[in-house]
Parts: C-alpha cells; structure tokens; sequence
C-alpha cells in the first residue's frame, strides 16, 4: 500500500494545473502575421484587426524578449495541401520529368532501332557503309540492351511512384491514369 500512496502523492505533486493565457494575431500593411501575447505590444492602428486565436501557457517573465512570428502569406492566397509528404506541385513535377525521361528513352529506342533496321537491311542487298555508320551500328547494337533496361527500370519506378501516390490522394490525372 506504501508504494500506491508515494505514486499518487507523485502525482498529485507533478500534475501541474494548466495557466492559460490569451494570443493575439494580427497582419501588418505587408501581410505580414505577427503573434503576442501582451496587448499593449500591439501597434494603434492594427489593434482593430487583432484576433485571439488561442490559449497558451501564461506569459514569459518581463525580462524575457518577446517573439514575434512571421508567417510568409500563401502565395495563392491559401495553404499548399499535402498529398502523403508532398505538397501536389511536388508531385506533379515528379510525374512530368519522368514521364519526359520515359518518351526521351523511348524515341532514342526507337531512332536506333530504325538506325539498325535500315543498316541491316542494306548490308542483305550489298549496301557498302562508311567507317562512321559501321561505329554508329556498332555503338546501338550494344547501347539499345542498355538503354531497354533503363526504360525497364524507370517504368517499374513510375509504378511505383503511382502507387504511392494513390496512396496518398493524388489526382488521376497528375499521377498520368
């Protein structure tokens, strides 16, 4: 029983009561958004515009400075929402420059591909061929298994980049479906 009694005495002892003090907020003429808590730290000409928008622990001692917050305001005049960790914009710069990297893959592919076909082609019915498309020829046989993994890799990437951003909320038509 002794050590019940020392735990709620504890208890009792450490539970402090909460204080509560009142915020004030107001924006300047730049739209910047300044928070108190002492209303004479307020300037005459916004105290009309103050807003209490909280309560708080009671204020600091008098020797100690005040701190001002500044909140840029939202560049839309609202808040970016997050989709997962990223706001949508991040998401949409992702999808975009690995969709552009997937079709720049795609038509270097396509462009050796076409390069190899007609070399190959002609070299059936005689085709003679200059040193420098010999190397090009050369220089595709051996980039295009290469290049077919990178686009391998980088469609099972946007998958995955697709998955987590249905996960998250992000709408079908940024996530490229």
């Amino acid at each position: 029983m002794k050590p019940l009694t020392a735990v709620l005495i504890a208890l009792i002892v450490f539970s402090a009561s909460p204080a509560f003090a009142k915020l004030y907020q107001w924006k300047d003429s730049d739209g910047v958004v300044h928070i108190t808590d002492r209303p004479e730290n307020i300037p005459d000409r916004y105290r009309d515009r103050v807003q209490i928008i909280e309560e708080s622990a009671p204020p600091p001692p008098k020797e100690e400075k005040e701190i001002i917050l500044r909140v840029e305001p939202p560049r839309e005049g609202r808040a970016e929402e997050l989709y997962g960790d990223h706001p949508l914009e991040w998401w949409r710069q992702t999808f975009t420059k690995r969709f552009e990297e997937r079709r720049n893959i795609e038509s270097g592919i396509a462009a050796k591909q076409q390069f190899i076909d007609v070399y190959e082609g002609g070299r059936r019915f005689g085709q003679i061929y200059a040193s420098d498309d010999v190397e090009t020829y050369t220089r595709y046989k051996k980039e295009l298994p290469e290049d077919r993994e990178r686009l391998s890799k980088l469609v099972d990437e946007i998958g995955e980049l697709r998955r987590r951003a249905a996960i998250a909320g992000v709408p079908r038509d940024v996530r490229g479906e």
